[in-house]
């Protein structure tokens, strides 16, 4: 018999979708990286960079930073995004578990048909068409688990282009530059506590986010 879905299942089953939301930096759109067709921040970027005609502004000489693991922590859309994912990682593994348990019976069933004798051509035809038809929904559980991925990775991507229009906007001139500061990535390892301005970012991005679930 096709052993493709006791495989398949066993990885799937095992198998755990963590999602990290890390914004490891903000970076200017020129210096966007593609990966496999999807645009990714570059890690290793340290400053956020306005437009071209912030740019050829007048320097303030001033700057700023923002806390990218407590934005990941306190973001409402992020906090949404988690409990969609969890939602339908689980939706997904209790039907793997429920197919992996019918696939096993209906082998099991089989065999012992074949091997005694007492099933007809007809029914052991049957039995193979039913065990066909598992593997199959089993390799759509793949599809929906892949999907899953590319969902959740656009949504992140979004949300950090988000957090970028919103820095660009609300900036105006304000800093020169806006450096990100992580635990996971230290790209600074002492800033003046005056200059952080994440609790503004969080309140200001939070509050739109809930205006834009009210209007849907």
């Amino acid at each position: 018999m096709n052993k493709f879905l006791i495989g398949f299942l066993a990885l799937l089953s095992s198998a755990v979708i963590f999602l990290f939301f890390k914004i490891s930096s903000l970076q200017s759109s020129k210096n966007k990286n593609e990966e496999n067709g999807i645009e990714k921040l570059d890690s290793t970027k340290k400053l956020l960079f306005n437009d071209l005609n912030h740019l050829a502004s007048k320097p303030t000489g001033k700057i700023a930073y923002l806390n990218i693991d407590r934005l990941n922590e306190e973001s409402l859309e992020i906090a949404d995004l988690v409990s969609e994912t969890k939602r339908r990682k689980t939706n997904i593994e209790a039907s793997v578990e429920s197919l992996s348990m019918q696939y096993r019976k209906k082998v099991e069933a089989y065999q012992l048909s074949a091997k005694a004798g007492i099933a007809s051509q007809g029914e052991l035809k049957t039995a193979e068409n039913e065990i066909l038809a598992l593997e199959k929904e089993a390799q759509n559980k793949q599809l929906q688990m892949d999907n899953l991925s590319m969902d959740i990775n656009e949504k992140n991507n979004k949300f950090q282009k988000n957090v970028k229009d919103f820095l660009l906007k609300w900036n105006n001139g304000k800093f020169d530059f806006i450096f990100s500061y992580s635990e996971s990535v230290p790209s600074m390892l002492l800033g003046n506590k005056s200059l952080e301005i994440t609790d503004f970012v969080i309140k200001e991005i939070n509050t739109e986010y809930n205006s834009l679930k009210i209007k849907k």
